[in-house]
Order: C-alpha cells, then structure tokens, then sequence
C-alpha cells in the first residue's frame, strides 16, 4: 500500500492514461490516417464516375461499364477491411483517438459509397 497522496495505479489506469507524447502520436496519427481515408473516398469515386455511379451530384457518368458491375461492391468490401485493419491497429498501439476516428469516418465512407445509385443498382 501507498500513502494517499500517490495512488496505486490498477490495470486500467495503465491502459488508459498515456503520455503527452503518446497523445501527440495519436493526433497525428488521427490527422493522417483520416486525410488517407479521405484521399481513398475521394478516388474511389473518381474512379467510379467513369460510367459506374449514376448520383445526379456527380454530373453525367459516362456509359454504362459491364465490366465494372462489382466495383461497388468491391469498394464497401475494401473499406470495410481497410477498417477492420487500421482499428485493430490502433488499439494494438494505444491510439483511442485514431481509432474511433477510423471507425466513425471509414463506416460512413463505406455506408456512403454503398448508397450511391449505380446502372445496375438504382
């Protein structure tokens, strides 16, 4: 036992409580992983506005690409595991920012991407 100005400090309290260093990586890391999952987002749909998605907002989306007709969804697949991967990640490392970071905007992303109208789900 301690005196009671110095705490023990149990398994959770070592878990949870982090350095100012520690928490610096995380901003970071939460700023960049989040520009990367919006960079990803962003060629995602580039990519599929060459006669995949069919959203009034994206303007005219070219002719209708058989080839393509898994693109979507493919792409909620990948975001999804792309997810999975970097929150796995993250808690691995301690980084609770970065993590629910991931999860809030890769779920939207997913959710956002499989919303959209294509030629062969309108």
């Amino acid at each position: 036992m301690t005196d009671q100005s110095t705490p023990v400090d149990g398994f959770p309290q070592r878990v949870l409580r982090r350095s100012r260093a520690h928490r610096r990586a995380d901003a970071i890391a939460c700023g960049l992983l989040a520009g990367l999952d919006v960079l990803l987002v962003a060629v995602i749909l580039l990519l599929g506005s060459e006669g995949v998605f069919t959203a009034d907002w994206m303007g005219y989306a070219g002719m209708m690409d058989s080839t393509a007709a898994s693109y979507q969804y493919h792409c909620v697949v990948f975001l999804c595991r792309a997810e999975a991967v970097t929150v796995a990640l993250a808690i691995a490392c301690r980084l609770w920012t970065t993590a629910a970071t991931q999860l809030v905007v890769l779920t939207s992303a997913a959710a956002f991407v499989a919303s959209l109208s294509t030629y062969w789900n309108p």
